[in-house]
């Protein structure tokens, strides 16, 4: 396992700035973000230029706001085009099976807005539908692959990585408002 997942010590503001001015529609990025519920990850894919709110997003995520960079962005940069993945439902059952909170893992998404995307980060459980999600994208439930799921690597078990783990979620209210 050779997976950096570390955030800068203090964020290059200009710099991320200077990124999202320049970045054309439909780049290839790659973008840490860092959130509390999920930790530090990387989101790697197509960007798109939204006229709606005006900013740049990636997979669904906004990367600034006014032009500004959005307090998770920590790091964005140019990447070559994803390889395309086969997707291969059997072996991401087989993953998911032996998936635990903690782990570093790399899951593909393919998704008819956002296009064919990739998320690298700590596997989180959640305990609604006992769930699986990485930066927020839902992995599997119930030992379900999500739809969107073409693949699902297992890059190192929990305690085999230097990362922190973020909290499992085992309160739907916290996210959603319901006390």
């Amino acid at each position: 396992m050779n997976y950096d997942l570390s955030a800068p010590a203090r964020r290059d503001i200009k710099g991320l700035t200077a990124a999202i001015e320049s970045a054309e529609d439909a780049a290839s990025l790659q973008a840490r973000l860092s959130v509390p519920r999920y930790g530090v990850f990387d989101l790697a894919g197509r960007a798109r230029r939204s006229p709606i709110i005006g900013g740049l997003l990636l997979a669904g995520t906004a990367l600034d706001q006014n032009g500004k960079p959005t307090k998770p962005l920590q790091v964005l940069e140019s990447i070559p085009e994803l390889d395309p993945v086969d997707p291969d439902p059997g072996a991401v059952v087989a993953q998911l099976a032996e998936l635990s909170h903690g782990d570093l893992v790399t899951v593909r998404f393919s998704d008819g807005a956002y296009g064919d995307f990739g998320v690298t980060g700590i596997a989180v459980w959640s305990v609604p539908g006992t769930t699986f999600l990485v930066g927020g994208w839902l992995i599997g439930s119930a030992g379900a692959p999500a739809p969107r799921v073409t693949e699902l690597v297992r890059l190192a078990p929990v305690g085999d990585h230097p990362w922190p783990v973020p909290a499992q979620i085992t309160v739907v209210g916290e996210d959603i408002g319901i006390d």
